[in-house]
């Protein structure tokens, strides 16, 4: 079975009956393959087409530039420019204890910004002069990203015969952030040796997230019914973006929803001994830092918590801590 493509057109104009099929339908494909794609959502396709632009244009500024944005791996969470190399997803679902020390960094660099009132962990931007209009596009894919989460746990909620703000009464976006990352040309060799990947199987972090499909493959996601084997991620067209479960919902369901581990890797399909460059545009719907991501009393009933009581905020300072390690 593949990820089924669904017609999300009934958010945003269809009846009530329409919404309820597209809801137990989301619930379907995320309960079974943790992702779904959909197409006719709510996110403006030329919204998707400019923020790519405008991250294309980022990760190509000097490096003298980029440096005052350089993310701090201290910080609970990423802000600014993370430099090649430096976030290592290996240690969050391949470590297996037989390696010491290992070298395993990803390939690729990455820009991480969140709410734009946000005083806690504020924004790194460049400057207008910089890079004209980066800020301003952000901001609008933020909040459209944003709309169509909320609608979607709404949608998911709904069809778990739950009250409909189950989960958004837990998420405002406030925590939520943009993920873009350039992943550079690399020699194939190097990638099919083991020691380096573009991005290690792992899992997300917050509720949900959304990806926005690259012209380069390489995001794929495991087949559950054989676990440590992946599939390829198929893309129809730039109109669709994939949901992912992550690990906060896995969390708050009490393993009831599981999250959807992927990874990122060279093309099957690669020609020649060069792996062609690649980018990715991800918004991470999270819940407000306070919260508490422990399991739900609507997923416990007589079972036993799989999964201790922690804030939102101390949960994702732990995982930041596994993949940045000092």
């Amino acid at each position: 079975m593949s990820i089924p493509t669904l017609d999300a057109s009934a958010l945003s104009g269809g009846t009530t009956e329409q919404r309820a099929e597209f809801a137990a339908k989301l619930l379907d494909s995320l309960n079974t393959f943790g992702f779904a794609k959909l197409v006719n959502h709510t996110v403006p396709v030329p919204l998707v087409q400019e923020t790519f632009d405008q991250i294309k244009r980022f990760f190509k500024l000097p490096f003298n530039v980029k440096v005052p944005l350089r993310n701090d791996p201290k910080k609970g969470q990423q802000r600014g420019w993370s430099v090649p190399g430096e976030e290592k997803t290996w240690w969050l679902e391949s470590n297996t204890g037989d390696v010491k020390e290992p070298n395993f960094g990803d390939n690729k660099e990455s820009f991480d910004c969140g709410h734009p009132d946000d005083q806690q962990f504020p924004n790194k931007w460049p400057s207008e002069s910089d890079l004209p209009g980066y800020q301003k596009t952000m901001d609008e894919f933020f909040f459209s990203c944003g709309d169509l989460t909320l609608v979607l746990l709404e949608s998911m909620a709904t069809a778990l015969n739950l009250d409909p703000k189950v989960f958004t009464s837990r998420c405002t976006n406030e925590a939520s952030t943009i993920r873009i990352n350039h992943f550079p040309p690399i020699e194939r060799a190097t990638l099919d040796e083991g020691k380096i990947s573009r991005i290690w199987p792992h899992k997300d972090f917050g509720i949900i997230s959304l990806v926005f499909p690259d012209v380069t493959p390489g995001l794929e996601y495991e087949d559950r019914s054989n676990p440590g084997t992946f599939i390829p991620m198929p893309y129809g067209s730039d109109e669709e973006v994939v949901v992912i479960v992550s690990e906060t919902m896995q969390r708050w369901t009490n393993n009831q929803i599981r999250g959807g581990l992927h990874r990122v890797t060279r093309p099957r399909d690669c020609e020649g001994e060069t792996v062609p460059e690649r980018w990715s545009l991800v918004y991470f719907n999270k819940a407000d830092r306070d919260v508490n991501v422990g399991p739900l009393d609507e997923f416990l009933g007589d079972k036993k918590p799989v999964y201790e009581d922690l804030t939102a905020l101390e949960y994702q300072t732990l995982r930041n801590a596994a993949h940045y390690p000092g």
